[in-house]
């Protein structure tokens, strides 16, 4: 019988959260006294010491808490609670000027209090007790800067990597939450500093088992996405007009289908047929402009045009991504913001594919919990088919403290995307209201901890059998070396 853990391990947080804010992390007038009185070093400048103990090496460490209650997660009437582990240890040798290796290995169990159930796919289970119990390699590159005197940098290996805010680049391991976001990927940047141009060269080689090029400890054949993954990234970015970035870029993606090729792959209390992979060639040719108007004003908009194929349709897509922020640079840092983000659906009344492919935006953009409901009509992460309008509130109470807030009108483009599915009216494309609130702190460098709050009120979009309010809550802490 599955004991009901209410984050065990928040006891021994609290144990260290009140050892090092108060025996080691001293204040400035105690560590002066410390040290006159022949003590010893601080903690944080034990730290920094530890950390870099010679020239060529820097390594470190930290511990990520986190406890989640979700109600109503696919908008039906089970709900989740289960806590996440994950620590991190990371180290980089760079032997001769220019030169570096990086490496990360990553662990993070979960344990699952609700739902009391048990689901197979092929020989791991998925949702246990305990699930996710292996540690893998999620950073091993080789860097090699300022190449043969020129302004150029190439990055072979595992390695994480953003580009703009994260809108199609971001995340390579969707499958595994934020236990990775890692890329295999060689990347080559050339920095035009005279032109204030930045070009970056991308090839990424994606393999959907996560034994593929590095084996993991403890293999649990577990997947970091639904297929093999290759792509191509030529991305510009320029900052020649004051106050302003501007940046093009050419996407190519090529999948095929690994889950949903096997027996046991989709399977009833598993994988819902369009949660499988998909064998596709997609061009995606965008922009992003970013800057600020004045002190107070800053915004950002982005737009992409995808063309080539998916699953055997010819692909068409559109997608558009905007937002505006003022900042009232008062004492308590009080900026507001509106944005607005446009994802084309598909129209099952034409012989063409126009859903948009997020192809590496599969995180939580904008929320958490609708990252997993989307799994009710495409799959974990994968936003589509959206008109979302947004207003936010940003604050910070107190110096350490912040505090984030937003509202949210979702909208289907196309009502009648996901006709015959039991989850979907197909006569409104009102998605609902979603409401968000994060609380932030930082306690010193080294803790920092965050409450997260959500709350979605479905539309009519949604059919009476998947319709229930939901919501969502999460607290953290991080241990920093």
């Amino acid at each position: 019988m599955r004991k009901n853990l209410i984050m065990p391990a928040v006891l021994v947080a609290a144990v260290m959260l009140f050892w090092t804010s108060t025996a080691l992390g001293q204040t400035p007038d105690t560590e002066e006294k410390a040290r006159e009185a022949g003590i010893g070093e601080s903690f944080d400048d034990w730290c920094e010491r530890t950390k870099n103990p010679t020239d060529w090496l820097c390594w470190g460490a930290d511990l990520r808490m986190r406890e989640i209650f979700v109600a109503n997660l696919l908008l039906d009437k089970e709900d989740r609670h289960f806590q996440r582990y994950r620590l991190r240890s990371w180290a980089t040798v760079t032997p001769i000027k220019d030169l570096e290796f990086n490496i990360r290995l990553v662990y993070e169990p979960k344990h699952f209090c609700q739902p009391a159930r048990q689901a197979q796919c092929r020989d791991a289970y998925y949702i246990d007790e305990w699930t996710m119990s292996e540690a893998i390699f999620d950073k091993m590159n080789v860097k090699w800067s300022n190449i043969m005197g020129m302004p150029l940098e190439i990055k072979f290996g595992r390695q994480d990597i953003i580009l703009g805010n994260g809108w199609l680049v971001l995340d390579g391991t969707p499958l595994d939450g934020s236990r990775t976001i890692f890329f295999d990927a060689v990347r080559a940047t050339l920095d035009l500093k005279d032109a204030k141009t930045k070009v970056d060269l991308i090839y990424i080689n994606q393999h959907a088992d996560s034994d593929r090029w590095i084996k993991p400890f403890c293999d649990k054949d577990f997947h970091n996405m639904e297929q093999d993954e290759q792509g191509v990234i030529l991305y510009v970015t320029n900052k020649s007009l004051e106050n302003t970035e501007i940046s093009s870029y050419f996407i190519y993606k090529h999948d095929e289908r690994e889950i949903g090729e096997e027996p046991g792959d989709i399977r009833a209390g598993n994988l819902a047929p369009w949660q499988a992979g998909t064998d596709a060639d997609i061009y995606t040719l965008g922009a992003r402009v970013a800057g600020t108007l004045n002190k107070n004003w800053n915004y950002r908009a982005e737009f992409a045009n995808q063309f080539g194929n998916k699953n055997g349709d010819t692909l068409c897509t559109f997608g558009l991504n905007t937002l505006l922020e003022y900042h009232l640079r008062d004492k308590l840092k009080n900026s507001f913001r509106a944005g607005y983000e446009y994802l084309s659906g598909d129209d099952p009344d034409t012989g063409k594919n126009e859903q948009f492919d997020p192809l590496w935006g599969r995180w939580p953009q904008f929320s958490e919990m609708l990252a997993y409901t989307v799994a009710l009509e495409n799959r974990p992460g994968e936003t589509t088919n959206l008109h979302r309008i947004g207003l936010g509130w940003t604050c910070h109470p107190a110096e350490k403290l912040q505090l984030k807030t937003d509202y949210h009108l979702l909208f289907a483009d196309e009502k009648s995307s996901y006709r015959g599915r039991p989850y979907f009216d197909n006569d409104s494309c009102f998605r609902g209201q979603l409401l968000t609130s994060k609380l932030m702190y930082k306690f010193n460098k080294h803790i920092s901890g965050h409450l997260v709050g959500e709350f979605f009120c479905p539309g009519d979009f949604y059919s009476d059998a998947n319709n229930e309010f939901a919501a969502f809550m999460r607290y953290e802490l991080v241990f920093t070396w």
